[in-house]
């Protein structure tokens, strides 16, 4: 059998490396002659010489494949403007080559900057999903509890086995969603419609219920999407609705969720899938007594009984008492609230019901 083709070699065909092979026809044609050696390897006399001249010169080492770049690139990037192309990195990390270009001026192209971005380890590799939602939790954990807040509104009437009893009883339509972003802990209230009115009216609840507990309204800041419910659509400040009660009744921060940021609110939005498997699927009601009784307990067992794999195991409860030592767990008791009801019981006995004036109790959507 005679010996593989140098050329076959070139092309990937053959097993074993290329300086084997360059090494046996190398002595090959030491000990047969150039041309007898490029016969026999189906090779130039040319390509023999080459290999020959190296070897004799340099030994086994200069049958190592060499570096066909060019010796020197008279248009490659001088080092002022490498260093220029590095400042700008630097300067601003979240631009890539094109916008690097075209921000700062810079010489090189946009594949040549890239280039220089690699060499100097600038790069950055694209994060994986898990690995944002980890550095997302790391930066939650370094909150204190029941400083932020996520609030949402979840549709009820979607819900299959929950819809015929909601029929039948006139059970809630809807349901008002406050969660702590650091332990988790949840606050709940239910309605008929989806208004400012009563996200309000329960926000202003909740907060005033922590500020009986010790906690300052200063210091927390309650996250929503920009839905109507919670005055999304207003264009300028005004004297009344959602934000006006966090931010003007009860003194805390108001903050929308940034655009085209679905999971911005992850955490009260995880929850509804929870609150709609764990209670909603499960229970059934005799009437609106009986309902409210039973988000009640579910509540209480979500705040103080139910552990959370992705908080290391805790209870909500857990959280807030090692955040705030000494702090009753009634803080967490706050029991739901049927939001219509509320809403008449406070405008009966003559009560300042907050930024609700006839407008805004008008505003509905359905």
């Amino acid at each position: 059998m005679s010996p593989p083709t140098y050329r076959s070699m070139l092309r990937g065909k053959v097993e074993g490396s290329r300086f084997e092979l360059r090494l046996e026809m190398v002595r090959y044609a030491q000990a047969h002659g150039i041309r007898e050696a490029a016969r026999v390897f189906r090779s130039s006399r040319n390509t023999v010489r080459l290999w020959l001249r190296r070897y004799e010169a340099g030994g086994a080492g200069a049958l190592v494949e060499q570096s066909r770049a060019p010796k020197r690139i008279p248009h490659k990037s001088s080092p002022a403007q490498v260093r220029k192309v590095v400042a700008a990195r630097q300067a601003v990390p979240c631009y890539g080559p094109r916008r690097l270009r075209s921000a700062f001026g810079l010489m090189p192209s946009k594949n040549a900057i890239a280039r220089i971005l690699k060499e100097q380890g600038l790069t950055r590799r694209k994060r994986k999903k898990r690995e944002k939602q980890a550095d997302l939790r790391e930066v939650k954990a370094r909150y204190r509890a029941l400083t932020h807040l996520q609030m949402d509104v979840k549709v009820l009437w979607d819900i299959p086995q929950y819809w015929a009893q909601m029929q039948a009883l006139e059970l809630p339509r809807y349901e008002y969603t406050i969660r702590d972003t650091k332990s988790g802990a949840l606050f709940l209230g239910f309605s008929q419609q989806l208004t400012v009115t009563y996200a309000s009216l329960l926000i202003r609840r909740c907060l005033k219920h922590l500020e009986r507990f010790g906690i300052d309204p200063a210091e927390v800041t309650v996250q929503t999407d920009r839905g109507s419910e919670f005055s999304g659509g207003q264009r300028r400040t005004r004297a009344f609705g959602f934000v006006h009660t966090v931010q003007r009744l009860c003194g805390a921060k108001h903050l929308f969720t940034p655009p085209r940021w679905p999971n911005a609110n992850a955490d009260v939005e995880a929850v509804h899938r929870l609150i709609e498997e764990e209670f909603f699927d499960l229970e059934h009601f005799s009437g609106l007594e009986e309902f409210l009784r039973k988000a009640t307990l579910y509540q209480h067992y979500f705040n103080f009984g139910r552990p959370n794999s992705y908080r290391r195991g805790n209870t909500p409860w857990e959280i807030v008492a090692a955040d705030h030592p000494g702090i009753r767990p009634e803080i967490l008791a706050l029991p739901p609230v049927h939001l219509e009801a509320e809403f008449l019981r406070l405008d009966q006995v003559g009560q300042n019901v907050p930024g609700l004036d006839a407008v805004t109790c008008a505003q509905t959507c359905m």
